[in-house]
C-alpha cells in the first residue's frame, strides 16, 4: 500500500491511498484523483501500481509533471519524492503517511513591564538650558521696492514723432522726384521747379 500526499492551494492538504492498478489524476471529474487547479491538466498523468512498485507517467499535460523539480514523461516513485501536477505539490510514501503533529496551544508569555518613573510633586521640574548660538533664524525676507511713479519718457516721445515725420517727408519728396523725372522722361525736379517760380515772379525794373 503506498499513499500521495496532496498540498493544494488554499494551504490545506488531502491523502490518497494506492491501489494496485492504475490511478488517473487530473482536473476531469472521471479522473479517480481529482485536482480542480487551472495548472492541472484534464488527464494529467496515471500511476501504475504492481507488485514492482509505482510508476508515474504523463499524459502530455499541458503544463508537465516533475518529480524533485525535474519534468518526466515516466518515472518509478521513491519513498520522499515530491511530485508536481502543475502546480499542485504531492509527497510519495511507500507505506502510510506520517501523522501530523497536533498543534500545541502555546500559553502566552506575561512580560511585566515596570512604569515610569514619575518625579516627586514638590520638586519642579529642571530646566534644561538652552544655548540660543544653535537656534537657526529663519533667513530675512528681501524688502519689495515700491514703484511711485513711471519714468519721464517726454523727451524720449518727442525725437521719436520728428524722426517718423522726418522719414516720412523725405519718402514723399522721393516719390515726387521720381514720378517728376518719370513724366518728363530725365527732368530734374528741384530745377523745374525754381525756374517754374523764377518766372511766375515779376521783374522789377529800377530806373535811376
Amino acid at each position: 500500500m503506498a499513499t500521495l500526499v496532496f498540498y493544494l492551494e488554499e494551504g490545506s492538504s488531502m491523502s490518497h491511498v494506492l491501489e494496485p492498478g492504475t490511478t488517473t489524476v487530473g482536473r476531469h471529474p472521471d479522473s479517480i484523483i481529482v485536482l480542480d487547479c487551472p495548472s492541472v491538466s484534464g488527464h494529467h498523468a496515471i500511476i501504475e501500481m504492481d507488485e514492482r512498485g509505482c510508476t508515474l507517467i504523463d499524459q502530455q499535460s499541458s503544463n508537465g509533471t516533475r518529480v524533485n523539480g525535474v519534468n518526466v514523461e515516466e518515472a518509478v516513485l521513491k519513498e520522499g519524492d515530491r511530485i508536481g501536477f502543475g502546480d499542485i505539490q504531492a509527497v510519495f510514501y511507500a507505506g502510510d503517511a506520517p501523522a501530523e503533529p497536533a498543534e500545541e496551544t502555546a500559553t502566552p508569555a506575561v512580560i511585566y513591564v515596570p512604569p515610569p518613573e514619575l518625579p516627586p510633586k514638590d520638586e519642579p521640574p529642571v530646566a534644561m538650558p538652552v544655548d540660543y548660538r544653535k537656534i537657526q533664524r529663519p533667513p530675512a525676507k528681501p524688502r519689495a521696492v515700491r514703484v511711485t511713479g513711471y519714468p519721464d519718457t517726454t523727451e524720449s516721445g518727442c525725437l521719436t514723432a520728428l524722426l517718423i515725420m522726418g522719414l516720412f517727408f523725405a519718402a514723399f519728396i522721393t516719390g515726387l522726384y521720381m514720378r517728376h523725372h518719370q513724366e518728363t522722361e530725365g527732368g530734374n525736379l528741384f530745377s523745374d521747379l525754381f525756374s517754374k517760380i523764377s518766372n511766375q515772379v515779376p521783374k522789377i525794373k529800377i530806373e535811376k
